[in-house]
């Protein structure tokens, strides 16, 4: 076989990268998560090229959109439209985390504070709607939370709450939908 045997032999695949290190991110490999998104932001940093243009197989093209796959790892991002199912869990500063986030119907921020003894969640829709039957988050390991409360509109949604280990999961049985400019707080204290 000659030099010029295998196609693509000197190519970078950079959404195939970023799919690695989103997987990565999803089973809490975090540090070599972030060292192959930094690698890729090296490679392209906007001192030297486009930012928007991280080569593949030419330019422009699509598979660098697995970028994505990075943050949902490590937001820990959890969503089932036709079940209104919706979740994070943050992998990274989960006492200080905040990213957007995009569903069927609608997007906007996620963000999540921890103290001590108590998280916030908030999930801010910007645009659009989000129906929700179920929102699961989780708290740290060994946090058995006593009290929850749940605000939408200045008023508190009928909640069931359960927690299994670390995963909190309310479910609402009525349901129901969180509109452009609103924010759902859930409140956990242990």
């Amino acid at each position: 076989m000659g030099p010029r045997s295998t196609r693509y032999r000197n190519e970078i695949w950079t959404g195939i990268e970023y799919q690695v290190a989103g997987h990565m991110a999803w089973e809490g490999m975090l540090t070599e998560a972030l060292a192959i998104c930094k690698g890729i932001h090296e490679r392209y940093h906007p001192s030297s090229h486009n930012p928007w243009n991280e080569v593949e197989c030419g330019d422009h093209y699509a598979r660098a959109m697995a970028s994505w796959t990075a943050l949902t790892g490590l937001s820990g991002f959890l969503y089932h439209g036709p079940k209104k199912r919706f979740g994070f869990a943050p992998r990274i500063t989960p006492e200080n985390f905040r990213c957007p986030f995009t569903a069927a119907e609608g997007w906007g921020t996620l963000a999540q504070g921890r103290s001590e003894s108590i998280q916030t969640n908030k999930v801010s829709v910007a645009l659009g709607v989000l129906p929700l039957a179920l929102l699961e988050v989780e708290v740290p390991e060994g946090a058995p939370v006593r009290t929850a409360e749940v605000t939408l509109r200045g008023s508190t949604p009928d909640t069931v709450v359960t927690q299994e280990a670390q995963r909190i999961t309310l479910a609402m049985p009525r349901g129901t939908v969180v509109g452009a400019g609103e924010i759902l707080k859930v409140e956990l204290g242990w």
